[in-house]
């Protein structure tokens, strides 16, 4: 049920049935239930881990708020984060940093034997170690109050396990989330149609343009010597596509959940390809994770207001953080250095500048952003560099490279319709958040589908949506 989105929003379906048909004061109890079956239905061991790390992550920000001195404060906040962390790096960094260490030792002439273990990476587990994080840390800086009691701790445990953002995110901030929650969600009819909305909109995403282009792009990238330098060009590009269309789409979706169950969350996307420079896409991709960073890396760092040396590192570290968040490999980590060097390098942009430029900025943004995706999207270092070198030394616009860049789509005589089909809803896509930008929704502020977009991207995931691939890519980090 984890991986499929279809049996999610089956799931969904049937806690609404009941949902309110329960009392106010009943739904997060519900909403508790749901998220606990929901996790037990990936792996019920796992829950034990995620549950424990979040029980002690609730005693110990009571713990934070009671404690009277600063050191105090700080003791409790460091025993509610480490604990955490180390689990977090077991599972997940572990095996990567042993087997770097060996590897150098290897260069070094020297030979070591490290276990390699093999656990199961928990359901979500880079997104609710991230929330227990900000939570602990926000007690111990006065922003919010511990939570207490028994519904205190329903409350919390629903925050850190709640079903429609445990896979993907977003990384939702405690104190709008747990306000609702006490609250009691209430059925509000244009938050549910929106919620309806956004769901389309990221089926759209999702069904319709992500997984269209995952079999090329899994293609191209796992043989780049067999194919044309043109085919990694455009396995690059439509891979900014897939990763786009299938993270924002599945932060859609999971924002509309959370709508029809009466829960309002903060968008995680805000079409970032139309961005005219890399602060400002970082300020449209991920959200929630961008903001995440920026408080609780890049300012207790000392931010901008430190010299000019010590900004730069806080710039390297916090993207650096980034890029190992995404994943145990030095692929992740190349691509978390790439973006904070070009954060560094870059400039700010004119807001009042012209078309032309406004169209220059934005295409080169977007190439910046696919050549560090490469090594995102590659399975090793070399695997990247192999791939930018197929580029470089076997690009061509012939006749044949052409058709031999086309024809990985199906492998016969349909892959012209194939491409085009794909080109054809990227366009719709490019129309759809093009009005978004600089169009009359941006202005009025709406996030509704208008009735023309629903009815385009509904008859778009029945009659096109490619429903054989279910997983999410970032699922996975």
């Amino acid at each position: 049920m984890t991986s499929n989105i279809m049996l999610t929003l089956a799931f969904l379906a049937g806690v609404l049935a009941v949902y309110y048909l329960t009392p106010r004061a009943g739904r997060l109890w519900l909403l508790l239930a749901a998220s606990l079956l929901f996790y037990l239905s990936a792996d019920p061991r796992m829950l034990l881990l995620s549950g424990g790390s979040t029980l002690w992550s609730y005693f110990a920000g009571i713990r934070t708020e009671e404690a009277e001195t600063k050191k105090e404060k700080k003791l409790w906040l460091t025993a509610a984060v480490v604990p955490v962390l180390l689990v977090l790096f077991v599972f997940k960094y572990l095996n990567f940093f042993t087997e770097s260490f060996a590897a150098l030792l290897s260069l070094a002439g020297l030979s070591a034997g490290f276990p390699v273990l093999s656990l199961v990476l928990p359901l979500g587990i880079s997104y609710y170690t991230f929330k227990m994080i900000s939570y602990n840390a926000d007690i111990y800086l006065g922003k919010r109050k511990a939570e207490k009691g028994v519904p205190g701790l329903c409350a919390y445990l629903t925050y850190i396990l709640f079903f429609p953002q445990i896979l993907s995110g977003p990384i939702e901030r405690s104190e709008g989330f747990l306000a609702q929650l006490h609250e009691g969600p209430v059925y509000d009819a244009g938050l549910f149609a929106e919620g309806i909305q956004r769901i389309v909109l990221g089926l759209f995403k999702k069904m319709v343009i992500a997984n269209r282009l995952s079999a090329y792009v899994d293609t191209i990238f796992s043989a780049p010597e067999a194919y044309p330098g043109l085919a990694c060009v455009m396995a690059a590009v439509f891979y900014s596509f897939q990763i786009y269309c299938d993270f924002s789409g599945y932060s859609d979706i999971a924002i509309g959940m959370g709508n029809l169950l009466g829960i309002r969350s903060k968008k995680n996307f805000d079409c970032p390809y139309f961005s005219r420079g890399i602060k400002e896409f970082w300020s449209r991709w991920h959200i929630s994770l961008s903001s995440w960073l920026k408080d609780y890396v890049y300012i207790p760092l000392g931010g901008n207001r430190v010299s000019s040396f010590r900004y730069g590192v806080n710039i390297m570290v916090t993207f650096l953080v980034s890029g190992l968040w995404h994943g145990a490999s030095w692929t992740f980590v190349i691509w978390g250095g790439i973006h904070g060097v070009w954060n560094l390098l870059s400039g700010k942009k004119k807001p009042d500048c012209t078309l032309p430029r406004r169209i220059w900025q934005t295409a080169l943004t977007f190439l910046s952003v696919t050549l560090g995706w490469i090594f995102f999207r590659a399975e090793s270092l070399g695997a990247a560099f192999s791939f930018l070198k197929r580029i470089v030394t076997g690009f061509s616009l012939s006749y044949l490279d052409i058709q031999n860049s086309i024809l990985p789509f199906t492998r016969d005589n349909t892959c012209a319709a194939y491409f085009l089909t794909a080109c054809g809803f990227l366009f719709l896509l490019f129309l759809y958040e093009r009005g978004r930008v600089y169009g009359r929704t941006r202005e009025k502020g709406e996030t509704y589908l208008s009735a023309f977009w629903l009815a385009v991207m509904t008859m778009s995931v029945v009659l096109f949506g490619v429903f054989g691939v279910s997983g999410f890519l970032y699922a996975n980090f």
